[in-house]
This record gives C-alpha cells, structure tokens and sequence, in this order.
C-alpha cells in the first residue's frame, strides 16, 4: 500500500510546488491531488506547463513519488439533472488529463440529506449516477472511490436523510456492482457512522479504492459530533488502527492509506509541524502492523523547479 498525503484530508492548502514538498520532506509515496486546477491551468498554458512539478516530483530516484493518490471530484450527486449532466460532461477532459499523468483513482462522497427525493427513490437515482461517473471514468482506467460524510450536525437542514452510516454506503456500493466503484474507508466516518471491525473484515482490499486514517476525539459530544471531532489518527480510539491495516495487509490492498484531521484541532501549528506529525502518526500504526516504514529523505529534493510567491 502507499503511505498517501492528501492535503485535503489534513485541511492544508497552497502552491502545488509546495505541496508536493511536503510530501516529499515527509516520505510519503503518493499524493493526491487537485486534477481540475492542474486542468485550468493547462488550458492557458500547456499540460506540461500546469504539471511540471508533479512530473519532476515523480522521475526516477530516490525519495520521489511512485504515483498520483488520487484526485476529488467536483460532482454534486444532489444537482438537478442539467446540472450533473454538465459536470459528467467535464469529466472528459478531466479523464484525458489524468490518463496522461497516469492517475488512476477519483473520489466522490453521497448526499448526506436531500429535499429531492424519499430515501428509497433516490437511492436509485445515486446508483445510476455512480454508475454514469464509473462509465466516463473507467474509459481511462480510473476506479471511483465513494465515502460518505457521517457528521451529526448539518450545516443545511434538508428534508430526506440519505446516506450517514456505513450500512448506508454498503448497501450502495453493492447496488452498483462495478469493480470500476469501490469503498473510500475513512475510520472516522467509520466509526461515527456505527461501523466496526466486524463490518470492514467482510470487505476485501480489492474492494477498496482509498483509505484515510482518523481518530474520533476525546472531547467529542457523540450526539453532535462534526469535522471538526477528528484528530490525527491513534493507534486505538474508534477503530484499532493497526487491526485495520493488518486487515488491509491480509486482503492484498495496494492504493492510497492517508492520515487525516481537522484542521481546527491543530491552530497555531505551521502546517510543516502538522504533516509531521501526521507522517509520524501514520508510521507508527504501520510499524506496528508489521510493515515496513522507510526512513524519511535527509534533504529537501533540491531539483524541483521552484515558483516564487508573488509579493503584494
């Protein structure tokens, strides 16, 4: 499996060039990625141009990356049909793109709430549209990755509750029944959504597209637990983190496993500190399962081109 940085999982943000120096300094293998920027970005200068760093920070050597994460999806499942019809359209360039840099996972999360449709009906309509987003998606060999959100408290009171539970996104997955759509296994949204071990063991790894790592904080009101809840990833807490990646060991899972929180838990920390205490979190649960961690880089990689911060 690839030790995964995903920047947004962590709530981190900024130039592509540092981002991916992050990553590097911290010995992650993969990273994920923002495929639509890099696509703006070509569209007014080349595909070259907009990829440059992450083509330099995967050449061969040492303490580089060995390949894309993954990339989200900017896909409302609950958008009128016009709407989504518009977005599946995008996916076409979106897909030549990532083909070209040899990305081959995307990720999309269920509605959590809808004022569409009753559960039931609109479990049909997000079973064909999963399988819409497959279809565009797997003309490239790109497999989608689904999650949901279990957050208790919504920002927008909807009047259908749809999918927060992993049940939920089991009886969602199956209904679709294409080996191009599997699980994104986030153990936070796991755990607070009424999921346990019991239920990820019947899961094989080839099932699984993306894994992300997060622990349920101490402090946190089950009954109005949100993002913000979140923290770095333990050992045990919610989940046994080490039972899940024995688990992911055992059934042959070889995609992306990213550390994620809250950014909210980690105020007043550079986000150089909060990557290395997440690449550390992550170490120790891997170490513990029995993999082996490879030591981080000595030095920063010195022959990415650098992009200078524009002075206000």
């Amino acid at each position: 499996m690839l030790k995964n940085f995903s920047p947004k999982s962590l709530g981190i943000n900024g130039r592509q060039s540092e981002l991916i120096e992050l990553a590097l300094t911290y010995g992650f293998a993969s990273m994920d990625i923002d495929m639509y920027e890099i696509l703006r970005r070509s569209q007014r200068t080349s595909a070259d141009d907009a990829a440059k760093f992450l083509k330099a920070a995967m050449g061969e050597g040492m303490g580089r990356l060995e390949q894309i994460g993954g990339f989200p999806l900017e896909i409302n499942l609950d958008a009128d049909d016009e709407a989504f019809k518009s977005q599946v359209g995008a996916l076409h360039p979106l897909t030549e793109l990532a083909a070209d840099l040899e990305a081959t996972r995307a990720y999309i999360n269920l509605p959590s709430a809808t004022n569409r449709l009753p559960y039931h009906e609109y479990f049909q309509t997000q079973q064909n549209r999963l399988s819409q987003i497959a279809e565009v998606l797997s003309g490239k060999g790109i497999r989608l990755g689904v999650g949901f959100d279990a957050t208790k408290v919504q920002n927008d009171s909807k009047e259908f509750d749809f999918v927060r539970n992993v049940e939920g996104l089991i009886a969602m997955i199956k209904s679709v029944g294409s080996p191009h759509v599997g699980f994104i296994v986030n153990t936070w949204d796991w755990a607070v959504g009424d999921g346990g071990m019991d239920q990820l063991s019947e899961i094989s790894g080839s099932d699984i597209v993306a894994v992300r790592l997060g622990t349920v904080a101490d402090d946190a009101d089950p009954a109005k637990i949100t993002r913000a809840d979140c923290v770095l990833p333990a050992a045990t807490g919610g989940l046994n983190h080490v039972n899940v990646v024995k688990h992911l060991i055992a059934t042959g899972f070889e995609g992306p496993i990213s550390p994620c929180a809250s950014p909210t838990r980690y105020k007043g920390q550079t986000r150089e500190n909060t990557v290395k205490d997440a690449q550390e979190a992550i170490d120790a649960i891997c170490t513990a399962a029995g993999l082996e961690v490879k030591p981080l880089p000595m030095d920063l990689i010195e022959d990415i081109p650098y992009e200078a911060t524009p002075v206000a």
